[in-house]
């Protein structure tokens, strides 16, 4: 398989209201965005009675021109009829693309050919009850595997909206990888990753709970997610950090995609083997170039 890991400058992707505003003075470049990539919401974080404000907002913004930022924009519409319409705005073309909400396997197809229409890429949100059941992922990869994977930016786990299928809500002091998400995680993340597909963490929106936050985005990274949402600033830089490499790790890849290394060697005490680790050292180049690198003691061997 040849592996495509692009997507790790998503980075830490920090959820706006379209009605935010600071959203004007981000899109103008009077001020950076904090985060490499941000979606400006027009679905869960308006109400209702705002929505009509969002689009027209988001309108208007558009028509300034090209946003002036090294962030990738993407916008969350509340349907795909909706998308459909913003599809069609002058200037849609100076965002990057659609966050696509509550993805299913018979709606996948229309999201995708509306992202090659309109020259966008896609973020399809798994977030229903039906993918608590392996079959409805393996279903939802197939329909992508019928387009152009490189349309697809990330598939965000939606781990909320998975929460209340249980009628249940995030916890402070528990990771997602720790409570009731664990296996979904685990299933959803590893089919589409061993597929190919970048996927994307869910969001930890307990925002006073640092602590918290750093472990669990320290597992996202361990599973191989390639971005974290982030509902606060606060959260940005221990996101950012997180998807930094070590020193050691660095070394380590650099030493295995070496024509000349041996068969199984090791660094620091710990086995590399080019045969079976080849992928993990594209991976760890990629998070280095997209993400940076650090100095670091102790020294993890990390996905």
């Amino acid at each position: 398989m040849k592996w495509d890991f692009s997507s790790y400058a998503l980075g830490a992707t920090l959820y706006m209201p379209i009605v935010h505003h600071r959203v004007p003075a981000y899109l103008r470049g009077e001020v950076d965005f904090p985060s490499p990539s941000v979606v400006l919401c027009l679905e869960d974080a308006l109400a209702e009675d705002d929505v009509v404000r969002g689009i027209a907002t988001l309108k208007t913004l558009l028509n300034q021109g090209p946003v002036v930022s090294n962030t990738q924009v993407f916008v969350r519409p509340r349907s795909l009829e909706m998308a459909l319409e913003l599809a069609e705005f002058a200037g849609i073309e100076h965002i990057e693309g659609f966050v696509a909400p509550k993805i299913l396997p018979q709606t996948a197809p229309a999201w995708m050919d509306l992202g090659k229409s309109a020259n966008l890429r896609i973020m399809p949100t798994v977030e229903s009850a039906q993918f608590f059941d392996p079959g409805r992922i393996t279903a939802l990869k197939e329909a992508f595997d019928d387009h152009d994977r490189h349309r697809i930016a990330a598939i965000r786990l939606g781990g909320n909206d998975l929460l209340a299928a249980m009628a249940l809500r995030r916890q402070s002091g528990i990771t997602s990888w720790e409570g009731p998400l664990a296996w979904v995680l685990a299933m959803a993340s590893s089919m589409l990753i061993s597929a190919g597909y970048p996927v994307a963490a869910p969001v930890f929106d307990i925002i006073a709970d640092i602590e918290t936050l750093r472990r669990e985005v320290a597992q996202d990274v361990a599973a191989g997610f390639v971005s974290k949402t982030a509902i606060h600033p606060a959260q940005v830089m221990h996101i950012q950090e997180a998807f930094q490499v070590s020193d050691a790790e660095l070394a380590q890849a650099r030493a295995i995609l070496d024509n000349r290394a041996s068969a199984v060697f090791q660094i620091g005490g710990v086995m590399c083997e080019p045969s079976t680790h080849t992928a993990w050292a594209h991976r760890i180049l990629a998070r280095s170039a997209l993400c940076g690198a650090h100095h670091s003691v102790n020294q993890a061997h990390s996905a």
